[in-house]
């Protein structure tokens, strides 16, 4: 069983894996049981299984890759993503953490993480104490949450203390509001993990070929991709990536391998995009502003749109 101290610096994705929000039948599943089974192998042993993820297609993947990598079921640190759609209850949830179970043959995640739009639909007791009773009879080590703006990141974290393991958050080189906001800041002062999604941007930020990226890449020989990675690991943050490339995934694993220096991390640091204003964040599903999911995705048609470009 793998403790928190023992986790690896980058963790294993699983959004695109046997589709996005359906299954799509036309994807080659042995290239990415293959994939997977190869990060596994690495030593990446941090990964997401959401059954809303293509339908639970991504984690039925996910668990063949597992058996192919070799390793065993406490070689992984299981988080267990649940997002409350469809007005599905607790019951509906119950089932989502038992198709879990059976796909890995175990009888525990590590793990449980809710999403602030889950706190929308049921009450935070009614959730905290289905995750009290999960807590209890040991189906799970810890919880976690997503997306959370600050004042839901404090309740969660009163309630569950030291049983909280992180806070999955969206930040890159772009997008840093959860630094801004004081939300990530929050979390380490609390030893509360910060999980990062969507860290290159799905390899949409070096297209941009900002400054410092560039210098950098060129000082130490390294992609921008990896200068990014390095950053955000030198951090404390525990980034999320995945391809269907081993030498992407290769090129990833080797942001570990250099160490920047304190100037050149000030520079990453202390960057801020020219000319753009963050959209305003609805974190409650007002219908006004972008909801912080989809910050990371929209950001190319805003500052597009702010540069009348």
């Amino acid at each position: 069983m793998i403790s928190p101290q023992q986790i690896s610096k980058i963790g294993i994705g699983t959004w695109g894996i046997g589709g996005f929000a359906e299954k799509d039948n036309s994807i080659d599943e042995g290239k990415q049981v293959d994939a997977l089974a190869y990060m596994i192998s690495k030593g990446m042993n941090f990964v997401e299984a959401n059954i809303w993820y293509s339908q639970g297609y991504s984690v039925e993947i996910l668990a063949k890759a597992l058996k192919r990598s070799g390793k065993k079921r406490e070689d992984l640190f299981i988080c267990q993503a649940i997002y409350i759609k469809d007005n599905k209850t607790l019951e509906d949830t119950n089932n989502e953490l038992n198709r879990v179970f059976e796909l890995f043959e175990t009888d525990y995640v590590d793990t449980l993480q809710f999403s602030q739009g889950s706190f929308l639909r049921i009450s935070f007791e009614d959730i905290a104490n289905w995750i009290d009773e999960r807590l209890s009879n040991q189906k799970t080590r810890y919880t976690s949450i997503t997306n959370a703006n600050l004042e839901l990141l404090q309740q969660y974290h009163s309630r569950f203390k030291d049983k909280l393991f992180s806070h999955e958050v969206v930040f890159n080189f772009e997008i840093r509001i959860n630094e801004d906001l004081g939300i990530i800041p929050y979390g380490i002062k609390n030893d509360i993990k910060t999980v990062v999604y969507q860290p290159l941007r799905r390899n949409r930020t070096a297209n941009y070929n900002w400054e410092p990226l560039v210098k950098l890449a060129s000082k130490y020989n390294k992609t921008q991709n990896q200068i990014i990675l390095n950053w955000i690991i030198s951090k404390g943050y525990l980034p999320l990536t995945k391809s269907e490339n081993t030498s992407h995934i290769d090129e990833h694993l080797a942001a570990l391998e250099f160490t920047m220096n304190d100037d050149d991390l000030d520079l990453l640091n202390n960057f801020k995009i020219p000319n753009f204003r963050q959209p305003e964040i609805d974190w409650n599903k007002s219908g006004v502003g972008v909801t912080i999911d989809q910050i990371s995705n929209i950001f190319d048609r805003e500052y597009l749109k702010q540069n009348n470009k």
